[in-house]
């Protein structure tokens, strides 16, 4: 502890280094508690399971190419179908696919005032097999009675007043028991809807969306003059079911099918600009790392270079190679320490103006422990060799006159 004293009086003599060094890991240290947060958030959102089967299911778009009237039959037929298929197990017409990137969304009520606001959320259409095609779980209530199930084409205005919620929506509606949520009454577009189930997990169809876990499902076949369907093929058969499905549709003239796709790969296209934003974060975050690490490192061989004949003299005192390499270290982080309480309170100022600005989560305070003791690593690696190079300056060759 001796050191402080000698310490201190030589930074405050020599000033400009160290402020210059501070001011750099202060910046750098503000920039990566938050960059390494977003980096982690959108690591969340990348692995976040969706609540569907995902290894057996494919979607594609098709549409019925009979007059209106006929939609419904043709839609049963198709359903009929496709079911029949070897390599099929379920079929299910919806209006959205998971993570497809397109869809819509209800803004949810306590009331009938649209000033009750409880949460958005995005809206599927669940028909018959709905349930057992995708693999989500109802984990409080039920699922659809075959009375609640109706025909719909673009509105759920008609349709029966029971829904389905996910259990983060659950938590919006009810949030001191999500559970208590089955049986209550909200409102969408003014109309009342009884919840009669909560769906462990059923993921949004917009991947970047930050309500992404909050869907509801309305009890209906959808049907249109193009439909969106999603098939779960029988284990280890997907792409067999895929050209199966394909062969059977395009037999009817004036048919078509696309967006024939797995739904890994429905996933991995959704999240691509999420990956890219990641990649980015996390390269920038390392760069953070690396530039602090330069910085500590040419400030740490200034001051050897600079230093050279007052190591020299030490060294002839008496003083040993370990006092020598534990007074540049303590120095260091000396330095480091003051740079990273300042980035600190810079860090949490910006995060509050992002929170104002783009509705950002608070950074938990297990970043800002965990990016200082980073930093502090990476200021060590970067001026223990330095400071051995120092310890071994021999006092002959530093006590020269220049």
């Amino acid at each position: 502890m001796k050191d402080f004293s000698p310490i201190f009086k030589t930074l405050w003599k020599n000033k400009t280094g160290p402020m210059l060094l501070i001011l750099q890991i202060a910046v750098a240290f503000t920039i990566l508690t938050n960059v390494s947060f977003m980096a982690s958030s959108k690591l969340h959102d990348l692995t976040a399971p969706s609540g569907l089967d995902e290894d057996v299911l494919f979607s594609f778009r098709a549409n019925l190419p009979v007059e209106s009237s006929d939609y419904v039959a043709l839609l049963d037929q198709d359903l009929r179908d496709i079911k029949e298929l070897n390599s099929v197990e379920r079929i299910t017409v919806t209006n959205s696919v998971p993570l497809a990137g397109w869809g819509v969304f209800y803004l949810l009520t306590e009331n009938e005032d649209p000033e009750s606001y409880i949460a958005s959320a995005g809206a599927y259409s669940g028909s018959r097999e709905y349930m057992d095609t995708l693999g989500f779980e109802i984990i409080m209530g039920r699922w659809f009675e075959e009375s609640e199930i109706a025909y719909a084409s673009d509105s759920f205005d008609d349709l029966s007043n029971s829904i389905l919620v996910t259990k983060e929506l659950a938590k919006r509606i009810s949030p001191n028991d999500w559970s208590a949520a089955v049986g209550s009454t909200v409102y969408i577009h003014a109309r009342a809807y009884q919840i009669v189930g909560i769906i462990d997990r059923l993921i949004a169809t917009w991947p970047e969306w930050h309500g992404n876990e909050r869907s509801v499902v309305f009890p209906a076949y959808i049907f249109t003059g193009e439909n969106r369907f999603i098939v779960r093929a029988k284990p280890g058969q997907l792409e067999q079911a895929m050209d199966d499905v394909k062969s059977l549709l395009m037999q009817q003239p004036g048919r078509f099918v696309t967006d024939l796709n797995t739904f890994k790969h429905t996933r991995e296209t959704g999240y691509k600009s999420m990956e890219s934003s990641f990649i980015i974060l996390t390269s920038v975050t390392i760069a953070l790392i690396m530039l602090t690490m330069l910085g500590v490192f040419g400030q740490a061989r200034f001051t050897l270079m600079k230093r050279r004949r007052q190591i020299g003299t030490r060294r002839a005192l008496g003083a040993s190679k370990f006092q020598i390499m534990r007074f540049y270290i303590l120095e260091n982080l000396i330095v480091v320490g003051i740079g990273v309480i300042l980035g600190c309170l810079c860090a949490v100022i910006a995060n509050v103006k992002l929170i104002e600005l783009f509705r950002q989560d608070a950074v938990p305070y297990e970043y800002f422990l965990y990016g200082g003791l980073s930093v502090f690593v990476a200021s060590l690696i970067a001026v223990i060799p330095t400071a051995y190079n120092a310890a071994n300056t021999s006092p002959a060759i530093a006590t020269r006159s220049v």
